[in-house]
């Protein structure tokens, strides 16, 4: 069995410009493209959101911010569809076009 220290015994020669560089490449590996969703998909999404809005439900939103896919929990408080944002009841506020999925909790 090879027993190899890998980078470590590497980086004194490594410049910091070439550390800089691997570090954004790895962390680039995590990024995830912005699903993209079709007009009945949309419209899906648009009518949950308004059931949950006005019947005061709690929802699950799967998010998409800065090249990452998250959730968020809570009750929508606000729709504004003139600057596209929605807000829940604890302040939290999310760009609609960044929202690609809609669960009700129970």
């Amino acid at each position: 069995m090879i027993r190899d220290r890998g980078n470590i015994k590497w980086n004194a020669m490594m410049l910091p410009e070439h550390v800089k560089m691997l570090r954004e490449w790895h962390a680039q590996d995590n990024y995830v493209q912005k699903p993209e969703l079709d007009e009945w998909a949309l419209q899906e999404l648009s009518d949950q959101l308004q059931i949950a809005y006005e019947n005061k439900l709690e929802v699950e939103l799967s998010v998409w911010e800065e090249k990452h896919l998250f959730k968020a929990t809570g009750v929508i408080a606000k729709i504004n569809g003139y600057n596209s944002t929605l807000y829940f009841e604890d302040g939290r506020k999310f760009n609609l076009h960044t929202i690609y999925g809609v669960a009700f909790t129970i």
